[in-house]
């Protein structure tokens, strides 16, 4: 295709060519040429009048592509004899008309037939038969984007937005199918996976492990919990600017929302690490907040690394005390409390909260109850945390981010009408964790790939 500038002396025009032509011995032979576009070249005069308008734009791609994929399939095939039939070539015997979407436009695209005369056997000729689906591998990989990050309604919206038309192929039904056939995919992808990206080794690593409660559909129940992780270097824990929150250049997440006693979450948290740099040098340092599931998948690892440093979670301890309301003579014993919990002081902090439960009102002792129980459970994964501040060594993970915000509220907590089956948000889950994760860019062709080859069978 070529843009051609002409001036009069009244007036410059232009035209879009779209041209074929074939190199013969470093020369080339026309074979065809067609005008997409022409019009005049005016001076701008508002915002509105620079270049083409958007509409022009679709139109232009339309064109474009209709002429370039009719092009393609006219092309005849290598194989151009029967393979039941050795000796006999395959003859012209007819057209078929068959439908191809890409990104922005939908395409008529006719492919001639072909016959061996004496079986009747006949090649694939319809798009789907020839490629294995109907549908571009980048329209593919944007429903998935889109459909995992927004709901599948949203999704088709915003496809309608920038194509300027609702496209049969784009409605929430199927941008909800190809999200959860990319999720199935990259699933089974990671129960096979045995080639690891060639990562060097990571001398320490750091997981944080989290859960968050999903509404459900399932008779019965309220809500079940999905699990996710994220894995990380800690030099890839950045400053951003002169922001306070921190940004990971590099990371790798996890995620998994079926009862399988964790045993998907564990071996798709273990290929993250893998992917991070894990060996048996490395250290690690997990931080959960404090639940017996988050500290089982952070264990996983642990065979396979050199050591690993359990901390309870800084953001979890402080949101705990927090959230416990006393009466105002009180809560300056309640900032003692969190004074030697930042030490590292469990024992002193358990004296006062004893204390506390002593002199508080029984309305008020059952959360602190409950907060001295969550610290005597996980007494042997509190640190010093003014210490780890101090080394700039990791200790809470909201340095890193939220895990479940990032890959579970947004997406399916954001209306609180939805609900959700296990098995109908794990595809959901594994693709977000995917897309979250620093190589989707150099990945994202692999479970797309072999859901057309899925289709073609």
């Amino acid at each position: 295709m070529q843009i051609i500038f002409w001036i009069s002396a009244m007036s410059k025009h232009y035209r879009i060519v779209f041209e074929t032509y074939e190199l013969s011995e470093k020369k080339e032979i026309p074979l065809s040429s067609s005008i997409i576009k022409c019009g005049s070249v005016d001076r701008p005069i508002d915002i509105f009048s620079v270049g083409l308008s958007h509409k022009e734009q679709i139109e232009l791609i339309q064109t474009s592509q209709d002429l370039l994929i009719q092009e393609q399939f006219q092309l005849e095939p290598v194989d151009d004899y029967c393979p039941n039939c050795p000796s006999s070539n395959l003859v012209k015997y007819g057209k078929r008309r068959s439908q191809y979407h890409d990104v922005f436009t939908d395409h008529t695209v006719t492919i001639g037939r072909k016959r061996c005369m004496k079986c009747n056997y006949e090649p694939a000729c319809a798009i789907k038969n020839v490629i294995g689906k109907t549908a571009s591998g980048d329209l593919l990989r944007l429903q998935s984007e889109l459909g995992a990050e927004h709901t599948y309604r949203e999704s088709e919206k915003i496809f309608s937005w920038f194509s300027r038309l609702k496209r049969r192929i784009n409605n929430h039904d199927r941008i909800k199918k190809t999200v959860e056939q990319v999720g199935a995919q990259i699933e089974e992808l990671n129960k096979i996976e045995t080639m690891v990206a060639s990562t060097k080794p990571a001398k320490e690593l750091v997981i944080s492990v989290d859960g968050g409660h999903i509404n459900t559909n399932e008779k019965g129940k309220r809500t079940f919990e999905a699990m996710t992780a994220v894995i990380y270097r800690p030099e890839s824990l950045v400053s951003h600017g002169n922001e306070t929150r921190n940004m990971l250049l590099s990371k790798h997440c996890s995620a998994s929302s079926l009862s399988d006693s964790q045993q998907q979450m564990k071996s798709s948290t273990i290929i993250a690490a893998l992917k991070q740099g894990l060996s048996p040098q490395t250290s690690i340092t997990a931080l959960c907040d404090g639940a017996d599931n988050c500290w089982q998948i952070a264990d996983s690892l642990g065979p396979l690394s050199a050591s690993m440093t359990r901390v309870l979670d800084w953001f979890h301890v402080s949101m705990k005390l927090h959230n416990i309301s006393l009466p105002e003579k009180l809560k300056t014993k309640l900032i003692r409390v969190k004074w030697h919990l930042w030490r590292g002081n469990v024992d002193n902090a358990l004296i006062r909260i004893s204390e506390l439960i002593e002199a508080c009102p029984s309305a008020y002792k059952i959360r602190l109850k409950k907060l001295e129980s969550y610290l005597k459970n996980n007494s042997d994964k509190i640190v010093n945390y003014r210490d780890r501040q101090k080394k700039n060594l990791v200790f809470t993970s909201n340095l890193a981010e939220s895990t479940v915000e990032s890959l579970i509220n947004r997406r399916c907590k954001g209306q609180q009408h939805m609900r959700w089956s296990r098995e109908g948000l794990n595809p959901v889950l594994q693709l977000r964790a995917t897309i979250s994760s620093n190589d989707w860019d150099q990945t994202w062709k692999g479970p797309v790939a072999i859901l057309e080859k899925i289709l073609m069978l």
